[in-house]
């Protein structure tokens, strides 16, 4: 029998049959997600030195983006670039963004979340986001190309009030924004903090462990966003997923994307994903908390989709998030 399997895997039985591989490959669904990451240039639990950290994770998340032809948002929290003596190395983080092909958007300055503001700070929150970002989109070679705006919550909080959402909707509209939606979150901020505290104390055992649940659990997430959306649109949609520039991401990233590689995905540009009609479906939930789109859509529509075996992060990894 295994040599049976070894001559398909070679190239197929005498007399024209197809091969193992081929029919493998031809089987595999077609699938298509977007990336995007949150809270630019970095994010840096429990380290002092962040622009040493920083500076590896941009490159080493741009690496694997590029290997694998993969383009990406990268959604910028401006205050973060506000650090004294080092503004312009901040701000060189974000250019290397830009000079990869990516796209920066707009994350709020200072990521607070819209239900701690009114309605009126938050429109301060979003025009002061979009200072430095906009003059380094308009620098690339390509700048007289018009490009699509993305804005993203903090936490996907978009307002806990009917006002207060509708609001912010139309202000942003009539800057030009499009409120950019996910339907794949992988908590890798829970696991980030436990992953950063086994790096500063060495402990390679616990790092690996972290990563391979890591892993695994946005694997999981998938799955269940590949199962629940042919409940709401009768067919799998374009994924979105939603990342954070931190350590167990940059770490992760190229085994992450192998694994989508591996389920069929092939990764196109938010604005493909946007394309998407699933996409077109008005999100009328008002919620003071940051369910993904999936959740929104369902709602919105009317229906009543079962969520019960969307995967929550480890136990013992959310205990020790906890204790940050």
């Amino acid at each position: 029998m295994k040599l049976f399997v070894a001559v398909l895997l070679l190239g197929g039985i005498a007399g024209g049959q197809p091969s193992l591989t081929n029919a493998t490959q031809s089987a595999k669904p077609q699938r298509k997600m977007a990336l995007t990451f949150d809270d630019l240039p970095y994010v840096n639990p429990a380290r002092q030195d962040f622009l040493p950290h920083a500076q590896r994770i941009t490159t080493e998340i741009l690496r694997v983006l590029r290997a694998h032809r993969a383009p990406a948002v990268g959604f910028v929290n401006e205050g973060k670039l506000q650090a004294a003596g080092e503004v312009d190395k901040r701000t060189a983080l974000l250019r290397q963004w830009v000079d990869a092909g990516m796209v920066l958007g707009n994350h709020t300055y200072s990521h607070t979340e819209f239900n701690q503001l009114t309605s009126e700070q938050f429109r301060d929150e979003i025009s002061k986001g979009e200072v430095v970002t906009r003059r380094l989109m308009a620098s690339r070679p390509e700048a007289r190309k018009p490009y699509q705006l993305y804005f993203r919550h903090p936490m996907t909080h978009t307002g806990e009030t009917k006002e207060k959402k509708e609001a912010i909707e139309q202000f942003l509209a009539a800057r030009g924004y499009r409120v950019t939606p996910h339907t794949i979150e992988n908590s890798d901020f829970i696991f980030n903090v436990a992953y950063v505290r086994a790096l500063i104390n060495k402990d390679a055992a616990l790092a690996k462990r972290l990563r391979a649940a890591y892993l695994d659990y946005t694997i999981a997430a998938t799955e269940f966003a590949e199962r629940v959306s042919p409940q709401i649109f009768n067919r799998e949609v374009t994924q979105t997923l939603l990342l954070h520039t931190n350590d167990i991401t940059a770490d992760c990233l190229d085994e992450m994307l192998q694994r989508f590689v591996a389920r069929g995905y092939r990764f196109v540009s938010l604005d493909k994903a946007m394309a998407d009609p699933a996409y077109q479906t008005k999100d009328t939930l008002v919620t003071a908390h940051g369910p993904s789109w999936l959740w929104r859509w369902m709602k919105s529509l009317g229906m009543s989709v079962s969520f019960k075996e969307d995967p929550e992060p480890p136990q013992w990894v959310v205990e020790m998030y906890k204790q940050r």
